[in-house]
């Protein structure tokens, strides 16, 4: 499974920060629904505690009262115990998720993983994603390795 070579892959730091707000954000308005998503977003995770972005309080107040449901709903469908509680912050505008612009990086070398993903890799079923996800792994921790080296 992904998660299972991230967690091989990535130091302590950096896997605090994989299972970040983008990932709640992504299944926010299969949980909350429209309505609620609308006038909010998740903004931080930090130690299980999500803190949203409200429009206005009330709203703000309802997933403070609502969280009991929406946590273990939250959590199922990251697919993971990620969210203990959520907090709430009150903006005057919500951003929404910023435009990511997709370059074309041309063909690339294939690099050999290192052998201990390959075991965590074997959970991926789909031959095609389990090697984009060990050239992902391998390039991350060759990249981290020229760094140290900097």
């Amino acid at each position: 499974m992904l998660k299972d070579v991230l967690r091989h892959a990535l130091p302590k730091v950096a896997k605090e920060h994989v299972y970040s707000v983008a990932l709640v954000t992504r299944r926010w308005v299969d949980v909350v629904g429209r309505e609620l998503a609308r006038r909010s977003e998740p903004e931080a995770l930090s130690e299980g505690v999500l803190t949203v972005r409200v429009l206005d309080v009330v709203w703000g107040q309802m997933i403070y009262r609502l969280q009991d449901r929406i946590v273990p709903k939250l959590n199922k469908a990251i697919g993971m115990t990620l969210v203990r509680r959520i907090n709430f912050t009150k903006r005057s505008h919500l951003q929404g998720l910023p435009e990511v612009e997709v370059k074309d990086v041309g063909e690339r070398t294939p690099l050999v993983p290192p052998a201990y993903l390959n075991a965590p890799a074997s959970g991926i079923e789909d031959p095609d994603l389990r090697e984009l996800v060990l050239q992902s792994a391998a390039r991350y921790l060759k990249a981290k390795e020229q760094r140290g080296r900097t």
